[in-house]
């Protein structure tokens, strides 16, 4: 794996993947994954070799607690379970969420009173609050197999 940093910004990684007979480079940015095509000329400008490789362990490990689920896959988890909304006492939804593998989240938004209480946009509001913790779920999963993962390579290594 051939590792190059933006020159000046040793906290930007790359990975060089490929360089094309027609000039072609294609780099992947460790920390978010995002393959990127340049021409060898702005390739040479910008990236330089990088040497320090406590860095990029850095990043490598920054890039695996970047949460992989993106929001269509949350929705698609969403679509696929069973969603409960709730008014109560006039001002207040509840949503609970039981996703396909039987995990429930739930919400809550209160209004402050009757006249300004809007069930659409309240459960509008609890169902992206529900999201935002499924993303936080699935980068603990994720970050949890990465160190198990690690954990058991160590392992493997001190044998």
């Amino acid at each position: 794996m051939k590792i190059y940093q933006v020159k000046g910004s040793p906290d930007s990684v790359m990975e060089l993947l490929e360089i094309t007979e027609n000039g072609k480079v294609k780099v992947r940015d460790i920390n978010n994954d995002e393959v990127i095509e340049t021409t060898m000329r702005a390739f040479e400008m910008a990236f330089e070799p990088s040497s320090d490789y406590s860095s990029i362990e850095k990043q490598q490990a920054k890039a695996l607690m970047i949460n992989h689920s993106v929001p269509a896959d949350i929705n698609e988890m969403i679509e696929k379970s069973q969603v409960k909304v709730v008014k109560a006492f006039g001002i207040c939804t509840m949503v609970a969420v039981q996703l396909p593998n039987g995990f429930i989240i739930t919400e809550s938004i209160t209004s402050v009173d009757e006249a300004s209480y809007n069930k659409e946009t309240n459960t509008q509001i609890c169902l992206e609050r529900i999201k935002h913790k499924i993303s936080e779920l699935e980068a603990y999963k994720t970050q949890s197999v990465a160190i198990q993962s690690r954990n058991r390579n160590q392992g493997k290594q001190n044998c």
